[in-house]
């Protein structure tokens, strides 16, 4: 009797063991968080975290959140490679887009995201939406099939007690500011922002590979022989592109500029572009430029395909060359 008491224990054990195992390899993303209570003015910290068997070259999430108990700060990705990609910020709801141009095998935290503990008040975070990104066939962006969306709420404690300590290290990784931007036009929905999302990642990585094709059949190909284009995402002149015909190209508020973006954050001579024999370059002029959310001031960043561009608060362009 006690051999069939152990051989039963034995079987529910595999079962159990083969279940969780099964568990933990099934592709997902959930919110996650180790603390629940704050004082007011801590620094909250929670995770968007992701588990694929199938390398993925970027993610995105959306996070609702009360405004009137947090604001919004930052978000970090340690996945090597992953870049953030800004988009517009609304009030009460998180938007982050990552990409990458490798693939990355992901187990774990994708992104820790921070906000600022506001009053007193008990709220949830909620993980509204979240998908895995992937290269098609085409080259472009897609999402990862039959990714499951495991925890969708954390619950939050915010005690009225004004905090005097610190209680977050700086974050590290590519970093993604969350600040609010005005709002958007009336009736422009939820997933429309994270189409756009996918659409800039697709756009990087259908670049990449241009690139890789246009390098891969010349070892002699250099920037002479390339056309460079900027894809305008959002700000003045949404949706058009500019072929970069004659270089350097200056972009500014001033109409003389090659580009002229008439937006009250960006200067009369903000940024320009130039190419030399390796490639081409972004020189930050004045005010705030950014690529792939690192501020480029007072010097010179090399662009590369399929590289995020923002200049002042909200105007971005993805940068692309093709033959």
């Amino acid at each position: 009797m006690r051999y069939l008491k152990t051989l039963i224990l034995a079987v529910i054990f595999t079962f159990t063991a083969v279940m969780n195992v099964k568990a933990q390899a099934a592709e997902s993303i959930w919110l996650a968080s180790d603390i629940a209570s704050y004082k007011t003015g801590e620094t909250v910290i929670v995770t968007v975290n992701g588990a694929s068997s199938t390398p993925v070259q970027g993610f995105t999430f959306q996070i609702r959140y009360d405004p009137a108990c947090l604001t919004p700060v930052n978000a970090a990705s340690t996945v090597p490679g992953m870049n953030a990609l800004p988009l517009p910020q609304t009030a009460g709801l998180v938007d982050g887009s990552y990409a990458s141009t490798t693939p990355q095998l992901v187990n774990g935290v994708l992104a820790e995201i921070r906000f600022t503990a506001l009053g007193g008040c008990q709220t949830n975070l909620m993980l509204e939406s979240a998908a895995l990104a992937i290269r098609n066939a085409s080259g472009f962006a897609a999402p990862l099939a039959n990714v499951a969306i495991g925890e969708k709420n954390v619950a939050l404690n915010i005690d009225k007690e004004v905090s005097t300590v610190q209680n977050a290290q700086p974050p590290s990784g590519s970093i993604l500011p969350l600040e609010p931007q005005a709002s958007p036009e009336k009736g422009l929905s939820v997933w429309l922002i994270g189409l756009f999302a996918l659409l800039a990642i697709g756009l990087m990585f259908g670049a990449f590979k241009l690139f890789q094709i246009g390098t891969g059949t010349s070892q002699k190909a250099t920037t002479t022989s390339r056309h460079a284009m900027l894809h305008m995402k959002h700000g003045p002149q949404a949706g058009k592109s500019f072929v970069l015909k004659k270089l350097p190209c200056s972009i500014g508020r001033d109409p003389v500029n090659e580009i002229c973006l008439n937006d009250p954050h960006i200067m009369s001579q903000h940024a320009q572009i130039s190419a030399k024999s390796n490639g081409y370059y972004l020189t930050g002029l004045s005010g705030d430029t950014f690529i792939n959310g690192r501020a480029v001031r007072n010097n010179s960043a090399i662009l590369k395909p399929g590289d995020v561009v923002r200049l002042g608060k909200s105007s971005l362009f993805v940068f692309v060359t093709s033959q």
